[in-house]
């Protein structure tokens, strides 16, 4: 009687993980949870919170499944792109490249590159979040349809942060995990991302030729309350660059734990040379991502604990999907990373790769990345882009979007893929 308890107990908990796992990852493709005022960080933490509660990881396991170097890395990161933010960099890097209005062909070129380039260095979603506003401005300013210059913004900020191991949150994640080389994976991405940003200007100019030829529109009106710049704080900008360049510097050199050491120390050296209240700059650390990742670890942590991660991998091998061969995997992590997001597509496949396949890891990063612009909500950088072009009255819609974002992401992940092939196992 007690051993038909005891697995009716065990029946009743499996159930239970198999359904608060199935209601985050549909809350991940979502967005939300219909009827709950919940974003996908709420929908993590309430799985995480569900999986304790039915006793399916104990509260000392959840803790273990949380990778704290993951967190720590994160937040530090994040500490330098707020102190850029709040210095004004951004803005007026933007508000520079700006002045080339009447030239477009070289301004969508400009804004491309820089935006690719702090991207690879900085959060890719700040990025957006500063440039968007000024870029809109200056075009409408300068009668111009903003569309194409909104999309291309978005499209290089997600190919950028591919090129290293701090350019987003899941390649961060990866290089913890996967103890990967920060020189050796840039000195691999830098050159593809480079043709990638080519090939998305090429396809951009394309796909909108007429815009940049002939693209006054006298119907086109300025803004009747341009966007208010932050003062530019030069000297809180040169001390908080010259502490990155630093820390890039030293991650060249330094293993993954190294480099979390390295980052907080960095981050330390922030707080301390302020002259501002620090409270500033916590406000604009991004906790909903932060909690993200803590919810997400405890969900997926109690499914590897479980031994069902396990077998659904073996399910999809069996169906013929192995994760082991590199265009399977860079195929499936670009479906799903359009389905439930790029970083809970990169945990939930982590498991399948081995620790010593470098060229998995790689492909993961590259291809979760560049997924994300296949369309409008693939990543949250795009979704930055949309918002605030929404409340200047520029609505960049799907349709404008995927004309665009279908062809450079199916191109570019396709030609990233060959060449982590070839370039690492040649």
């Amino acid at each position: 009687m007690a051993l038909l308890a005891t697995s009716n107990q065990q029946l009743a908990t499996n159930s239970a993980i198999w359904f608060l796992f199935a209601l985050v990852y549909v809350g991940m493709a979502l967005g939300r949870l219909p009827g709950l005022g919940l974003d996908r960080a709420g929908v993590a933490v309430l799985g995480a919170i569900g999986m304790i509660a039915v006793r399916a990881i104990s509260l000392p396991a959840a803790a273990h499944a949380i990778d704290y170097e993951t967190i720590l890395l994160l937040f530090s990161l994040m500490l330098f792109s707020a102190q850029l933010r709040a210095a004004g960099f951004y803005e007026t890097v933007g508000e520079a490249l700006t002045h080339q209005t009447a030239r477009p062909k070289r301004l969508l070129a400009g804004m491309m590159g820089t935006s690719a380039l702090l991207s690879a260095l900085l959060a890719n979603d700040i990025v957006c979040l500063a440039f968007t506003p000024v870029l809109c401005a200056a075009l409408l300013k300068a009668r111009r349809n903003p569309i194409p210059y909104l999309i291309a913004l978005a499209i290089s900020s997600n190919i950028g942060s591919a090129a290293t191991l701090i350019g987003n949150p899941q390649n961060m994640y990866i290089g913890v995990v996967g103890r990967l080389p920060f020189a050796h994976f840039a000195a691999v991405m830098i050159p593809v991302t480079i043709v990638a940003l080519l090939l998305a200007w090429t396809i951009i100019m394309m796909t909108w030729r007429g815009q940049f030829w002939d693209g006054v529109d006298p119907a086109i009106s300025p803004l009747r309350q341009p966007p208010q710049l932050p003062p530019f704080d030069r000297r809180m900008v040169f001390k908080t660059l010259a502490i990155l360049l630093i820390l890039v510097i030293a991650f060249l050199y330094l293993p993954a734990a190294g480099r979390v050491i390295a980052a907080l120390a960095g981050g330390g050296l922030l707080l301390i040379s302020r002259r501002k209240d620090s409270a500033r700059l916590y406000q604009s650390v991004d906790w909903n991502l932060l909690l993200l990742f803590v919810g997400l670890f405890v969900v997926n942590g109690t499914m590897k604990q479980s031994g069902f991660l396990d077998q659904l991998i073996s399910h999809l091998r069996r169906q013929g999907v192995d994760l082991h061969r590199l265009p399977t995997l860079s195929t499936v992590t670009t479906l799903l990373s359009n389905v439930v997001s790029n970083v809970p597509a990169v945990l939930l496949l982590q498991p399948s790769i081995p620790r010593a396949d470098r060229g998995a890891w790689y492909v993961l990063a590259m291809s979760s990345t560049w997924a994300g612009n296949l369309t409008l909500v693939g990543s949250i950088a795009n979704l930055i882009v949309a918002e605030q072009a929404q409340k200047l009255g520029v609505k960049l819609d799907l349709g404008s979007y995927c004309k665009a974002g279908i062809p450079i992401t199916l191109i570019t992940v396709a030609m990233g893929t060959v060449w982590i092939i070839w370039i690492l196992r040649s």
